[in-house]
């Protein structure tokens, strides 16, 4: 089972400098396999969303919910939940990282 954390960790390929948020084992640039560890900053903005109203099995308490597209200030992208209800949830929105949780990364809207 997963744990949940408070730091947002990408790796990072020991020879180019590529970023990824999932696990790699061969760098997709230059097909090199050592990567360390990084923790991000965790700030970002929406690159584009959705709000998930038919939630698949399991998650019907939890709809609506939205789900976006975050690119971090370090240039990589992650699919993240957004945390509550946001009536002001725009592409272009500041968002910061809050936790990850069972896989699943989540943040929130800055103000």
């Amino acid at each position: 089972m997963d744990e949940t954390t408070d730091r947002l960790i990408a790796v990072r390929c020991g020879n180019c400098g590529k970023l990824y948020i999932s696990p790699v084992y061969v760098c997709l640039q230059c097909d090199q396999s050592e990567f360390k560890n990084v923790e991000l900053t965790g700030k970002g903005r929406i690159r584009t969303y959705t709000t998930i109203r038919v939630p698949p099995l399991g998650f019907e308490k939890e709809a609506p919910y939205d789900i976006a597209v975050v690119e971090l200030e370090e240039g990589v992208h992650v699919t993240a939940r957004i945390i509550g209800k946001n009536e002001k949830l725009a592409i272009g929105a500041q968002v910061v990282f809050v936790k990850k949780e069972e896989g699943a990364h989540w943040f929130g809207l800055t103000h």
